[in-house]
């Protein structure tokens, strides 16, 4: 399992107490963030769904995340850090920590927090949430949870998860004893183990109680079926690798009462599942749980809550960490980029066309010569692929590791394994789009180059792996369509709306076939942007002058083309298996930057930063002769369309961690773990 670096960032509160923890809910409160985070729920909810969606399995191991923090020194996130260079090993090394996963969920749960909420929102109380949640979309009970937990500024040791972390060969007494330090009753600890309903249990677990002439009366207990598909599963000596694993019950995705209805019938996984049923303690709760799931729910409900309350640190007891993961090192080795202008990173520099990035377009980027992107510094891709793509290095801008342009003459061999740029500036999804400008590479060709590029990979690492590379690691971008809205104005008819709306369909369909073209070329996830408000654009307004500001006309067949596109992406996602077709609302971000300008800091919001004619600076691209801005971190626009790296920056983290205002079905970020 690829080691999870943490970096921590200790945001607000200082350390002022020797002691920690604060035993039961009482400094906790059910409204702590209605003021300063009213929105965190949803964010937890909406933000794990589409993940619960794509990974059944996420549920189960969020669950025993929390329970394995909350054992060890309280439940303060400590599980989530991981030690720096040099450091004495964390819990996380404990041999009883062994199957832990998922706990980057919480860091992509966190970044979206943190993108409406900074520095409010503890990890702590965000494990706590990630659970609860799991338990909910499993079919389990909603649990209403406090919050104002912090997270620890004390990392415990492996020795110390070593010492709490009950062991698999636990009995009933030393499990009710663990649970009643926390304030459980007995219904409460035995309805705390159904947990297990969830999930599986791996074969290194259950070796013992298998194959131990020693196990007694609870070996005898098993029903003689469930102990031979036991054994068939998990076989004696080295067949049996620490993989190997066996679902708890047969409902192991969802959340119910199976798990006392299998222990009940001598089906129970784990030495404690046998034991609770023998004892006198425990064995009419558990004949009680397995015929009555409300009262499991209502147990274990309070049984989640006085856990979750269990050492928990407040005020100025504790930290707030901000977790950075590096959650992609082996997920995300390449990403694929077609479009346009938006995106175009140099291929037109080798075409013959009028459509080029010339200086001062890349004045930021590299201060020499073009960089063949119409903006100052980087574009949106650029942006988000920095986060995404290890083994590229990112020191200062002008860095030669980007993803390179498809036709530059050194993007060869092992480079493409990283990724390929594709997109051209003016071209579209129909072939014709873009013409006017001369030699363009459409969408079609884009896809025929990546195509060629696929064979390449091939002949570095052969087929299998070329599968594996593109069907389960690599990201895939489309930024199009804008060209294709620009050129239908031009269309004689587009004004009537029946031939605006044959128009639309057209295009549509189209597109469709081509996203499904890249699906059969073994693309699986597949970022799709939509088309911004170009209405609002320097280049419209200067054209419109009566308009008092967006021109409405133009933006109306963008919302028209805008919900077919979603509906089509849905479409997609639902019929070709395995593939999550993701759609980035572009639209809505810039409505965002625009409506909120003046938070993000900008001074301007209408006119281009790079400017040669028009009132807005709308009516010439950038050009050599035009004029540049003082400041160009205060305009939102660099030209006529295109966006200025500061806006680029605040697009990027819509797209890699917005909520589904921004991005649906998933940020870039859950589609990354998807």
């Amino acid at each position: 399992m690829v080691m999870i670096r943490t970096i921590v960032v200790v945001l607000i509160f200082f350390l002022f107490h020797h002691r920690f923890g604060v035993k039961g809910c009482s400094s906790l409160s059910y409204n702590f963030y209605e003021k300063s985070c009213p929105q965190v729920e949803d964010i937890v909810k909406n933000g794990l769904q589409a993940i619960f969606v794509a990974d059944p399995t996420s549920p189960a191991a969020l669950l025993r995340l929390m329970f394995h923090d909350c054992q060890v020194q309280g439940c303060d996130a400590s599980i989530l850090v991981d030690p720096g260079e040099g450091s004495v090993a964390t819990e996380m090394a404990s041999n009883k920590n062994f199957g832990i996963r998922k706990r980057e969920l919480i860091s992509i749960v966190k970044s979206m927090v943190e993108a409406q909420c900074p520095q409010q929102v503890s990890c702590a109380d965000l494990l706590i949430l990630a659970a609860r949640e799991a338990v909910d979309f499993t079919g389990g009970p909603r649990i209403k949870v406090p919050l104002r937990r912090r997270d620890s500024p004390k990392t415990p040791s492996y020795r110390l998860a070593d010492a709490l972390l009950p062991p698999v060969t636990a009995g009933v007494a030393d499990m009710l004893n663990v649970f009643a330090k926390k304030g459980m009753t007995r219904t409460e600890s035995v309805a705390i183990l159904g947990a297990h309903t969830l999930g599986v249990t791996h074969c290194s677990n259950i070796q013992n109680r298998l194959y131990s002439h020693n196990n007694g009366d609870q070996h005898r207990a098993m029903e003689p079926g469930f102990a031979a598909f036991l054994r068939l599963t998990c076989p004696q000596g080295p067949l049996t690798s620490n993989l190997s694993f066996v679902p708890n019950d047969s409902t192991s995705f969802a959340f119910d009462n199976q798990y006392y209805v299998n222990a009940i019938a001598r089906r129970g996984v784990l030495k404690i599942d046998a034991e609770m049923v023998l004892d006198p303690k425990t064995a009419h709760i558990m004949q009680h749980f397995s015929i009555n799931q409300d009262d499991f729910f209502q147990a274990f409900s309070s049984a989640f809550v006085k856990l979750s309350c269990s050492g928990v640190l407040t005020g100025k007891q504790a930290v707030i960490f901000l977790f950075l993961f590096d959650i992609t090192s082996a997920k995300v080795p390449a990403i694929f980029i077609f479009g346009d202008s938006l995106v175009d990173v140099g291929n037109n520099n080798y075409i013959n066309t009028l459509a080029k990035a010339t200086f001062p377009n890349g004045i930021d980027f590299c201060n020499k010569g073009s960089s063949g992107r119409f903006t100052n510094g980087r574009t949106v891709i650029d942006i988000v692929g920095k986060y995404l793509v290890p083994q590229v290095t990112w020191p200062d801008l002008g860095n030669k590791d980007f993803t390179p342009p498809y036709l530059d003459p050194r993007t060869t061999g092992d480079k493409v394994l990283k990724g390929v740029n594709y997109a051209s500036s003016g071209s579209g999804i129909l072939n014709d789009t873009g013409r006017v400008w001369g030699d363009h590479i459409s969408l079609d060709e884009q896809i025929s180059n990546f195509e060629e590029t696929k064979k390449t990979i091939v002949s570095r690492i052969g087929r299998q792996e070329t599968r594996r590379l593109l069907k389960y690691q690599a990201l895939f971008v489309v930024v199009i369509g804008i060209n294709d809205l620009l050129f239908g104005q031009q269309v004689g008819c587009f004004r009537n709306q029946s031939c605006q709306a044959a128009y639309l369909k057209n295009l549509t369909s189209t597109f469709k076939s081509q996203l499904t073209r890249l699906y059969h070329l073994e693309a699986r996830k597949i970022v799709v942007t939509n088309i911004p408000r170009i209405g609002c654009s320097p280049f419209e307004r200067d054209i419109n002058p009566s308009a008092n500001d967006c021109v409405a006309s133009l933006n109306r067949p963008i919302h028209s083309y805008n919900r077919r596109l979603k509906l089509m992406l849905m479409d997609l996602t639902a019929n070709l298996k395995r593939s999550i077709y993701v759609y980035a609302d572009i639209q809505a971000i810039l409505e965002d930057i625009l409506h909120n300008n003046k938070s993000y800091g900008f001074k301007n919001a209408d006119s281009a930063c790079c400017h040669s004619a028009g009132v807005h600076g709308g009516l010439l691209p950038c050009f050599p002769l035009s004029r540049i801005c003082p400041d160009r971190t205060k305009y939102v626009f660099w030209d006529a369309f295109h966006l200025t790296e500061t806006s680029n920056i605040i697009a990027a983290k819509h797209m890699m961690a917005g909520d589904l205002n921004y991005v649906s079905p998933m940020n870039i970020l859950q589609l990354v773990h998807a």
